[in-house]
């Protein structure tokens, strides 16, 4: 072969290549664009609807929502507690239309579960006070209510034998509003009952505060086990494993 002939093919080589990348390339994302959504892989911040679990995704058990009721609840109290009355929140300070379009998707999702009592917005006789304030009034408000150090958010709430009355929420409202609309969801999931935190990174409860933007298999599960109608208040950890136990977790999510 001559050497005009190899330093021609050479060249072709150099065009040929790139052009058989890019092709390869396009194929690979029109395939991405057109593979079918799992939507518990897409909980992002941006997403207006909270993942519901459901009877077909279901990958938790009743073992892991007992754990999740126990870690958050039942380790702190002697029997089940929980909301019974209408939930009526009224909000006050400076909230974004975002931070309303969350807390009403949140009320919407919460709703859907059987048995809660419901919860709704409301402008007078609450029994939830939230509140979103900029951080430099969180001492005020923190003394004013007899609160623990706000740290972008808390939520305290008070019982009576074993029935949640009453709650006060309060959220910093300036930081990120991704991060913001997560904080609420955590807060608003300690105000229906859950008190305490759990080892799992995916748990709008995680002990470690990263922020996450949908409820988990568990979270959802333990939310759905707690507010079941079979459930009374003061049910202790023991009775609640058994009845459970003997119920087909099949039958629940339907």
């Amino acid at each position: 072969m001559k050497e005009r002939d190899i330093i021609q093919q050479n060249k072709l080589f150099k065009i040929i290549i790139p052009l058989f990348l890019v092709f390869i390339a396009a194929i690979g994302l029109v395939l991405i664009i057109n593979a079918p959504i799992n939507m518990t892989d897409l909980l992002k911040p941006d997403d207006t609807n909270f993942y519901i679990l459901s009877g077909e995704t279901a990958s938790v058990d009743f073992t892991a929502g007992m754990s999740f009721i126990y870690e958050t609840q039942l380790s702190r109290v002697r029997g089940v507690e929980k909301w019974t009355a209408p939930i009526k929140i009224r909000y006050e300070g400076n909230p974004t239309n975002e931070d309303i379009d969350t807390l009403n998707q949140i009320i919407k999702e919460f709703n859907t579960v059987h048995g809660f009592p419901g919860m709704k917005l409301a402008n007078k006789n609450e029994n939830v006070l939230l509140i979103f304030a900029p951080k430099e009034t969180l001492p005020d408000i923190q003394q004013q209510y007899n609160l623990s150090e706000i740290d972008k958010g808390i939520c305290q709430r008070f019982s009576e034998k074993g029935e949640i009355n009453r709650a006060i929420l309060v959220i910093e409202s300036d930081v990120d509003q991704d991060y913001k609309n997560s904080v609420l969801l955590h807060e608003m999931f300690h105000m229906v009952g859950f008190y305490g935190h759990v080892y799992d990174n995916t748990s709008i409860l995680n002990r470690e505060g990263e922020p996450v933007f949908g409820l988990s298999d568990a979270d959802t599960l333990a939310l759905r086990m707690l507010y079941n109608p079979e459930i009374p208040i003061g049910m202790t950890y023991y009775e609640m494993n058994e009845y459970y136990r003997e119920t087909e977790i099949s039958d629940f999510l339907k």
